[in-house]
């Protein structure tokens, strides 16, 4: 794993701002993730397409060896800072984070997990994974999917919700109970009893899908080491990877909110010179310099730039996702506040980082869960 530099960050953070100014205006955002009621999801194939031929975003933590480059989950953080900043809808965090991790844990083991992940570097394909069978806080209890032996290979039954990007994924990763032990599989979305139905989002830039499995033909991933540790390493990456986007956002909030301060004029001033603005402001400042460290932290742990990688990694990984989360929450609601009754209607930006606020906040578990799973980890060191 190779560790960016400095100025390699900022030429990658660069590069992915480029063409998210490009490919990801607001006016595309809405035209692809929503329509006219703004209850749809979808992904920009273009925009994907893009960011992976040009930039490389899906190979950044894939080893050199195996066709990536291998920069690892600090390298995933800056795409991530800048996705989250223009609420890019791509299926960076499901497929490229979540289950390329996933895929790269079992396929030293099984030749299928590494055909299947050098399919998703160059863009053209997707997967997603369904870990739990409510999308929520990683739990060994909350899986619902099972798997049993068929006359070739293993056949999947069950159903799981909220599974994200589940509606444009060509690969699903998910997790299944075999006589009461865990294991990772492998799926085409387009298999024989596979069947993937779009659910109602708040936030169509993250679209996500109840997916339900009646025997549908799989195949077992080998895993080296308990099956839990190696999902649990996946999910503390994947929730250190999303409090980056959650700052990418929360500093672009900041940067709306300053902005229309200064521009818009009550009582032959700017609003930005009354107090109780510059109070929010000031608040929006600290909560973002507070996830920020926090994001940072999370990520030099799971890519073991800390020492006590294992145990470091499970405490900040939930430290970022409760700070990240309650930070953006508290930043959008601030921004609507400093743009009045506009910040309420559909055609400004404010609601839309609203959106992506409020579903964030419960994406793999809301920030109650994890100061609760944070606080049983701290008890242990």
């Amino acid at each position: 794993m190779t560790a960016l530099s400095t100025d390699e960050r900022r030429e990658l953070a660069s590069s992915v701002r480029a063409v998210c100014e490009k490919f990801a205006s607001e006016e595309r955002v809405r035209a692809v993730a929503y329509d006219g009621d703004g209850s749809c999801g979808g992904i920009d194939s273009e925009l994907w397409t893009v960011l992976c031929a040009q930039v490389g975003v899906a190979a950044i933590a894939v080893p050199e060896d195996l066709g990536g480059t291998g920069q690892g989950a600090s390298a995933l953080g800056v795409v991530a800072h800048e996705l989250g900043r223009a609420l890019a809808p791509v299926p960076f965090l499901a497929s490229t984070v979540l289950a390329t991790g996933l895929l790269l844990d079992t396929c030293a083991h099984d030749p299928r997990a590494e055909k299947c992940l050098s399919g998703l570097l160059d863009g053209y394909r997707t997967a997603a994974a369904a870990i739990t069978g409510d999308g929520g806080l990683w739990r060994r209890e909350a899986v619902t999917l099972t798997a049993s032996r068929r006359s070739e290979g293993w056949g999947i039954d069950g159903a799981v919700r909220h599974v994200l990007n589940g509606t444009a994924a060509d690969d699903l990763v998910v997790v299944a109970t075999v006589d009461n032990d865990l294991a990772v599989f492998l799926l085409d979305s387009t298999a024989e009893g596979v069947t993937v139905e779009a659910e109602r989002v708040l936030d169509g830039t993250r679209p996500m899908a109840t997916i339900t499995f009646a025997d549908a033909p799989a195949f077992r991933l080998t895993a080296e080491g308990p099956v839990d540790d190696l999902i649990e390493r996946n999910v503390d990456a994947t929730l250190a990877v999303l409090s980056a986007e959650q700052v990418g956002a929360c500093e672009r909030v900041l940067e709306i909110a300053t902005d229309y301060a200064r521009t818009r004029e009550q009582f032959g001033r700017p609003i930005g010179s009354f107090q109780a603005i510059k109070h929010k402001c000031a608040d929006m400042l600290v909560d973002l310099e507070w996830a920020r460290s926090a994001s940072q932290a999370a990520l030099q742990a799971v890519n073991g730039d800390a020492g006590g990688v294992a145990t470091e990694a499970k405490w900040r990984a939930s430290m970022a996702k409760a700070v990240c989360s309650e930070s953006l929450r508290n930043a959008v609601h601030a921004n609507i506040q400093i743009h009045g009754g506009i910040g309420f209607t559909w055609e400004d930006s404010a609601h839309l980082y609203l959106r992506r606020a409020r579903t964030d906040e419960v994406l793999f578990g809301g920030p109650g869960q994890h100061w609760d799973r944070l606080t049983a980890q701290v008890e242990l060191l």
